[in-house]
């Protein structure tokens, strides 16, 4: 269950969004809020409940990959409640893996390693979308519109993660053993150095085997990672609709084109230091808003953007905490 520490990080998330909403000026976030037009916000509820299904599946071919014989239902039981630790632990997007993969060893015949491995792949999975569009999606702006400074640095943020993304995903799934041999030559230097804990490096050693050999076992069928990679774009496609909905519920006419750009973008913030990017994935979206082009988004203000990115959330990103709360007390929790 959520410790005190991670409850005062979701606190300090909290505060953010609130603080924001008091820098937004709370009378016209309210204002906005309430003009919203509720059968677009409900279907835009029902939508961006989608891709955890999608992200479900990612965890569910992985799993199998590993040798686990777990159902579709299993699995998302699973992927909730690993979500759930992932999102109550304050680094962002990536932090949480080492719960998750404990909670797939308490409840598969999987090792914690091959568990871990899964869980690390279907994240390197689950994230190939948000560059893909965002490239793609810059590519759009640079033909047929025009790209200001923000954008253009969201932009080199995104090509210097697909380059450092790409090579650890490389690395662990087609050269498995690299990192794990780094690890365990720093490792000895410093047990060298301090003449101690030499018998917790052999310890080290046999677990990174275990992890390179379940490495080695994803990346022998490329055609698998393909696959897998190509669903998981489905995610970003729901949720693009549901921001279009929440747009188009607050009066905001928008092409879905520019959309695919927007969201890969704001996503970039999903790498904060806060839980699930919460606070800072809210004033991302809501700045490219009202930085991008003028001819996509005029008479946007910054209290209106905030209301979009905070309902965004609300129909995305909260509804998987509390599905992911009671999937954890159902598989018994992490103890």
């Amino acid at each position: 269950m959520a410790t005190k520490k991670q409850l005062l990080w979701f606190g300090a998330s909290t505060a953010i969004i609130v603080a924001l909403v008091l820098l937004a000026d709370i009378n016209k976030f309210i204002e906005a809020v309430s003009r919203a037009d509720k059968s677009y916000l409900v279907a835009a509820l029902v939508i961006g409940m989608l891709p955890f299904f999608v992200w479900t599946n990612t965890w569910y071919s992985f799993l199998n990959k590993m040798g686990a014989e777990v159902s579709y239902l299993q699995t998302f039981k699973l992927f909730m409640a690993g979500n759930f630790m992932n999102s109550v632990t304050p680094l962002g997007q990536f932090g949480g893996e080492p719960l998750m993969a404990y909670v797939i060893r308490k409840n598969t015949d999987l090792s914690y390693e091959e568990g871990f491995s899964a869980v690390l792949s279907s994240d390197i999975i689950n994230s190939i979308p948000i560059f893909t569009f965002i490239l793609s999606g810059s590519a759009f702006l640079l033909l047929f519109g025009s790209i200001n400074d923000v954008i253009a640095q969201a932009v080199y943020i995104a090509i210097v993660v697909v380059a450092l993304g790409g090579s650890l995903a490389y690395t662990l799934w087609f050269k498995a053993g690299t990192i794990e041999n780094a690890i365990l030559q720093a490792l000895r230097k410093v047990t060298d150095v301090l003449g101690v804990g030499k018998n917790h490096v052999k310890t080290v050693d046999s677990k990174l085997d275990n992890v390179q050999e379940a490495f080695n076992r994803i990346g022998e069928d490329p055609r698998h990672l393909i696959r897998t990679a190509t669903v998981a774009h489905a995610y970003f496609v729901f949720q693009v609709f549901t921001l279009y909905l929440i747009l188009a519920s607050m009066g905001i006419e928008s092409d879905f084109t520019p959309l695919y750009f927007i969201l890969p973008m704001a996503s970039l913030s999903n790498f904060s230091p806060t839980p699930g990017g919460s606070g800072a994935y809210e004033a991302t979206l809501a700045t490219i808003l009202t930085v991008m082009p003028l001819s996509l988004f005029p008479e946007v203000t910054f209290a209106t953007a905030l209301a979009v990115g905070i309902l965004f959330r609300l129909c995305t990103y909260w509804p998987g905490l509390i599905i992911g709360y009671f999937s954890l007390l159902g598989i018994g929790g992490v103890e």
